[in-house]
């Protein structure tokens, strides 16, 4: 027989669930609305000497600031550390809980938004690698075209 103080506490769990995800919810939400631009990030290792960005798996997104194209601890870097590490964060959280919809829901979203962030990574670490003059990267500045039609005109 269950007592009245268990029936209780089998009541709220699903209630305190559905509270925790929505709160996730939120907070991805202002998250994502409020993630600044980024205008440079600086990595552990040189984007030049270390070669073209590779496609990280599943599992290496799962661990924050590790890999090949881990950032330095600098100022610059924080915020988006800090979101990486709050996303993994909420994946452990999720890991450790039992198989529901708005579990794996929840899931999927945190996946998807450490692959859109890695993707800022990716198109930064990209960019380093052009500017500072890849072997056949070419960065488009416009100067060419000004260059050749100033010598057409004199």
């Amino acid at each position: 027989m269950i007592s009245f103080s268990e029936l209780g506490c089998q009541l709220r769990l699903p209630f305190a669930h559905m509270e925790f995800f929505s709160l996730l919810d939120t907070e991805l939400s202002i998250r994502l609305s409020w993630m600044p631009n980024i205008e440079s990030l600086d990595f552990v290792y040189d984007p030049i000497k270390s070669g073209p960005y590779q496609d990280q798996q599943a599992n290496q997104l799962k661990h924050p600031n590790t890999g090949p194209y881990a950032l330095k601890l600098v100022p610059k870097n924080k915020v988006y550390l800090e979101y990486e590490n709050r996303l993994c964060d909420i994946l452990n959280t999720l890991d450790s809980m039992g198989p529901t919809n708005a579990k794996e829901d929840m899931e999927d979203r945190v996946f998807q938004e450490l692959v859109r962030i890695n993707r800022l990574k990716e198109t930064e670490w990209s960019g380093q690698r052009s500017k500072r003059g890849v072997k056949g990267a070419v960065v488009n500045t416009g100067m060419s075209i000004l260059l050749f039609l100033a010598a057409e005109l004199s």
